[in-house]
Order: structure tokens, then sequence, then C-alpha cells
């Protein structure tokens, strides 16, 4: 008997990447606990922007914004920005905090399909009628946003995700439900679409965001490499000599104080951004390229006075940690919250037993126990 060539061995072993491939884009979707967190951090990021500015509203709307004209003109957001120019400044101030309450809804995952965009777009209209409003993580906040739009972020810690286990899907098919089972289905967050084609959509979209935070970090290493205050281990001393980035100055001057460790931070930023796409190859060099970029964004949050934009990057590197981790903690922090919980649960279960809508649903803890 003849020994299969090494072409066909090639093909063989190619055949097996595909299928290993197809298995696990459309198997099951990948990655939903790191999806439920960036839902949250990312709301708490459009919230944390919108409250913070809050006092200084008058400044992006009415005859307090005309100095920012030229930048309103120059707006490539358009569309969303259109939604408010014809506000008076009540009307403004309502839809300012209309857009805080659904970013809420968002972070407690309340019908995310529905809140979402329209937290999305709220959040775009408002920061696009003063982009200075804005900071380094504006950019990657909206790409993520866009992106969780197609993600399954409600699966865990949400309010969508307690309604279903509280609820049945209705079968919709030949001989099933029709139009009216989808819309029962869509409101109590059950699936409508194939399975196949929700699971390929996530992970698709997964891998997309994967690839926006990577070519953020290389790009972002490469930029430092050429940079030469960056090879001489000083760059990071003079922007935190600038007063605008010093929330707490006496922690920034003993931080610059220090040569050797301005010198030793300038270098590690430049290692880890460079080198946090490789290190996610190998589950331990993941977890440290993880952590060291948790400490990279937080350092920023505190000595440079741009807390959303560390946020916005821990909540959107929250996808590259492994479900096993988030299953520990879980299990940690739903046994410190329980109590909470339970009385959270006990308050708001009869209110939401009572919308149009759940008087006929009965629960599945009600099934059980019958």
């Amino acid at each position: 008997m003849s020994q299969p060539s090494n072409a066909s061995r090639g093909l063989d072993l190619v055949n097996d990447w595909y299928d290993k491939f197809e298995s696990w884009l459309l198997t099951d979707k990948r990655s939903i606990y790191g999806a439920s967190l960036a839902r949250i951090l990312a709301g708490c990021s459009v919230m944390g922007i919108l409250i913070t500015n809050f006092r200084v509203r008058n400044l992006l709307f009415g005859e307090g914004s005309v100095w920012n004209k030229p930048l309103q003109d120059g707006s490539f957001y358009w569309p969303p920005r259109v939604i408010v120019d014809g506000m008076g400044n009540t009307t403004f101030l309502f839809y300012y905090l209309l857009v805080i309450f659904v970013a809420l809804l968002f972070v407690l995952g309340w019908h995310t399909r529905f809140v979402g965009p329209l937290m999305l777009i709220g959040h775009i209209s408002i920061i696009e009628r003063i982009p200075v409003l804005g900071d380094q993580g504006d950019n990657i906040l909206r790409v993520g946003l866009f992106l969780l739009m197609f993600m399954h972020t409600s699966e865990h810690w949400s309010l969508d995700a307690r309604r279903r286990a509280r609820t049945e899907a209705q079968p919709v098919g030949r001989g099933a439900g029709g139009f009216g089972a989808v819309l029962k289905n869509l409101y109590n967050s059950h699936r409508v679409l194939p399975l196949w084609l929700t699971n390929g959509l996530h992970n698709v979209v997964l891998i997309a965001l994967a690839w926006q935070l990577m070519i953020i970090y290389f790009s972002a290493g490469m930029f430092k490499v050429k940079g030469e205050l960056w090879s001489h281990g000083t760059a990071l001393y003079y922007p935190l000599q600038l007063q605008e980035y010093k929330p707490f100055p006496f922690l920034t001057d003993a931080f610059t104080h220090i040569g050797i460790v301005v010198g030793t931070a300038t270098y590690a930023a430049v290692v880890v951004q460079l080198l946090f796409s490789l290190a996610l190859i190998h589950p331990i060099s993941r977890r440290i390229a993880i952590f060291c970029a948790l400490m990279f964004h937080l350092s920023i949050a505190v000595l440079m006075a741009l807390p959303w934009f560390s946020l916005s990057m821990i909540a959107f590197d929250a996808i590259f940690v492994s479900t096993s981790t988030f299953i520990l903690f879980d299990r940690w922090i739903r046994d410190k919250l329980r109590p909470v919980a339970d009385l959270f649960w006990d308050v708001t279960d009869p209110i939401v037993d009572r919308l149009p809508g759940r008087a006929k649903e009965p629960s599945l803890v009600a099934q059980n126990a019958d």
C-alpha cells in the first residue's frame, strides 16, 4: 500500500483546521462573560463622560457654545449631531438626562438590543456638540460600542438574562406561534434567529473587536519606538508636568521625581503595547499581558486624568479574559452580594411581574414549584 503524499497530508491538515475553526465559529458563542463585562464598563464610561461634564453643559449648547462653532461645523458625525441642532436649552437638558438614563439601562442590561443603539446615537450627538469634550478613548469607545451592538452582551449580569430565566421561549416556525410569538420572544430576550447565525455573527464581531484592540496596542507601541524621548526613557515625564494631567499633584510629583521609576515605566509602556498581541497566544503570557494592560490603564486614569479612556480600554480588554476566570469571579461575587441581590429582587420582581405582557407569563420558578 502506497504511503500518502506530502500534498495529501497537507490537505488533510488544512481540512482539519477548517473543521475546527467552523466548529469554534458556529457551535457556541465565545467570550460571553467578557462581552457582558464590556457592556457594563463601556456603559459606565458613557455615563461618566456625561455626568462629569453636566455642570458645563451650557458651554455645549445654546448661546454659550458659539465659541465652539468651528469645531461643530467640522464634525464628521453629522447625522447624530443634527438631532440636537434644533433643540432649545430646556429640551437639550432633558435630552442630556435621557441619554444618561438610557446608558444606565444599558449597564443594567435592560432590553440591551433596543437601548444600546439609542445610547450610542445619543452619546455621539452630545459629544459632537463639543468635540473637545471627548478624550483619547472616544474613538475606541464608539468603535467598540458599535461592535457590541452585534454581540450577545446580556448573557450574564443583566436584567435580560434574568428575564430569560423566568420565562419560556415561544416556539416559532411552521405549526407554531406566528409574529406574536416572535414579538414575545424579543420582549423576553429569547432567540428568534437560527442558532448558527447568532453564534457566527457574535464570534465574527468578537474577532473584529479583538483585532481592533491588537492594532491599537501595536500601532501605539510602534509610534513610541520611533520617538526619541521614548528611547531615552523620559517621555512620560513631560506630559505629567502639565496641569491638565495632574488630578492628584502629590502622586504625580512623587512619580516624576524618581528618575528610575519614570524610565522603567516609560520602557514598560512600550514593551506592553508592542508584545500585547503576541502574548495572547499562550494562557500564561495572556494573563500577564492582561494584568500589565490593566495596571497601565489604571495608571493613566490616576496620573493623567483620563479615567474614561482607561475604563473604555479595560472594558474591551475584558474579551481576552478566559471564561474559567470569569466563572470563579462570578461565584465569588455572587456569594458576597447574595443578601443584597435577594433584597433587590424581592422588591423589583413584583413590580416587573405586573408590567404589560407579564401577567400571563408563568415563571420557570413557579412551574418548578408545581
